[in-house]
């Protein structure tokens, strides 16, 4: 037994209007009820969703081989083809009408979905294949689960990129945004005097940190100095950038060293969780062989002598910036000669971890310092963190300033 040669033409006409509307009204839908990320897609550029669109095309395209296949109209292959890609193309206009509010592409939307009705009517028919009624029912019965499940995903589809696709595309948007801030905030350092030279560097453990390393300009000379925020992220970003306006601030008043850092520490906690905290190491140079240093809760400053190839560390013991409002720094005074180099480094190069577990420690960085201390600054840097890559993983925020006396 066969199929039937022909199929009533109401229910052709149904069937063809339905698949029309369909194609039209479900990738609307998707965005019907996902209003809120419609400033989202309207501003995402086209390469963006490309991929997108592509699924979409090849979804909604997918109905056109379910006419062949439920026997309503039996095409040669180049009319199937044409009737796929209209309704492909049809969907793929509805979702760009309304996502992207190009409301000028509705009447190419509305040619498309007549298209979709009523070109398959007008395309040359192909010979019937011949298949016993049961086999032609098993094969609806498939077509229409195949298409079930087809709109099913796609529908899956659309709520996920609408909800966690752009969580996670603002997520990253966010995430890129904060890292511009933080080059802003934190660049390359690379300075010369007549009297010292700097380069600093600083590599975040995430996209973002909040390690500081700054130069800053004052009447009684420069101030290099070197700051390190409790954890990690936009959290510790966000507080390194307000204490390197509250340090610029501070200096810009001409007050002196220890005078600065207390008035910091006594802002610090009404603008920050109370968990959190800032570390300190700064060098003030004042000329004549003398520099004034002080460091509050961070690791010694490195002084690498040029003249004995000796290395010498300065430390204090004093609370870190933000844990109490009421407390007085001190700083200390010493002495250099031209060719000396400090450095400034965060705990993230000094706990640096190999696969023993045995830290990186000051003796690696001492070893760079004392082998490679006459070497150009960059030379010397480069030489650092290539050490550190090769002993371990950076784990945490990874910052060095290094500063030459010259004369």
């Amino acid at each position: 037994m066969t199929t039937q040669d022909s199929r009533q033409p109401a229910l052709r006409k149904i069937a063809r209007t339905a698949l029309a509307v369909l194609s039209t009204v479900l990738p609307m839908s998707a965005v019907v009820f996902q209003r809120k990320q419609a400033r989202y897609w309207q501003g995402l550029p086209v390469r963006s969703m490309a991929g997108v669109l592509v699924a979409l095309f090849f979804t909604v395209g997918a109905w056109g081989f379910f006419l062949d296949l439920i026997g309503w109209k039996r095409f040669p292959l180049w009319a199937l083809l044409i009737s796929a890609s209209l309704f492909g193309v049809t969907g793929v206009v509805s979702f760009v009408t309304v996502r992207r509010r190009v409301f000028k592409l509705i009447p190419v939307l509305i040619i498309l979905a007549i298209a979709v009705g009523y070109v398959p009517e007008r395309l040359p028919r192909g010979p019937h294949i011949l298949l016993s009624d049961a086999a032609h029912q098993r094969i609806v019965l498939d077509a229409i689960c195949m298409m079930s499940a087809t709109m099913l995903g796609y529908w899956s589809f659309l709520l996920f990129i609408n909800t966690q696709g752009v969580e996670q595309v603002r997520a990253r948007a966010e995430l890129d945004l904060a890292y511009n801030m933080q080059q802003m905030l934190v660049p390359p350092i690379t300075y010369r005097t007549e009297f010292f030279e700097a380069y600093g560097l600083s590599l975040p453990s995430e996209e973002v940190g909040g390690d500081l390393a700054d130069l800053i300009p004052t009447e009684a000379g420069w101030i290099a100095c070197l700051a390190d925020v409790s954890g990690h992220g936009i959290q510790a970003s966000l507080l390194m950038g307000n204490l390197k306006t509250a340090l610029r601030f501070g200096f810009a008043q001409e007050q002196s060293l220890p005078d600065v850092i207390a008035a910091v520490s006594r802002v610090l906690p009404s603008v920050k969780p109370a968990e959190m905290y800032a570390t300190f190491a700064g060098l003030r140079f004042a000329g004549e062989g003398r520099v004034e240093y002080l460091i509050a809760g961070h690791p010694a400053i490195l002084h690498y002598h040029a003249a004995d190839h000796s290395a010498e560390r300065h430390g204090m013991e004093q609370f870190p910036l933000g844990l109490t409002a009421d407390y007085a720094y001190d700083s200390c005074i010493a002495s250099y000669d031209p060719g000396d180099l400090f450095v400034l480094l965060s705990d993230g190069v000094l706990e640096t971890e190999n696969a023993h577990g045995l830290e990186f420690g000051f003796e690696g960085v001492e070893r760079v310092a004392v082998q490679r201390g006459a070497d150009p600054l960059k030379e010397i840097m480069d030489q650092l963190m290539s050490k550190l890559a090769e002993f371990g993983k950076r784990t945490d925020d990874q910052t060095v300033l290094l500063i030459r006396a010259l004369a």
